[in-house]
């Protein structure tokens, strides 16, 4: 991932839908995943739920949890 450009704007406009993310290898249920499957955010009922490490953000807001995995994604990039 070195030298990725992605705006924010842009990772949001790569979101894609799955009704089964653990087939693609990332989290359990249906949900969304970003910049060609590298992350995700599950969708549970009214609620999302980003995972990370032991950890996990539930919030009925999907842009704020995007915008927490966004930053985590680009974090994790630079790292």
């Amino acid at each position: 991932m070195t030298g990725m450009t992605m705006s924010f704007e842009e990772f949001q406009a790569s979101r894609d839908y799955s009704d089964d993310l653990h087939a693609l290898g990332l989290c359990e249920g249906e949900g969304f995943y970003y910049a060609d499957g590298l992350c995700c955010i599950e969708k549970s009922g009214a609620v999302y739920l980003l995972h990370h490490g032991d950890r996990t953000l539930v919030d009925t807001d999907l842009g704020k949890l995007e915008r927490e995995l966004y930053h985590r994604f680009y974090s994790a990039a630079a790292a």
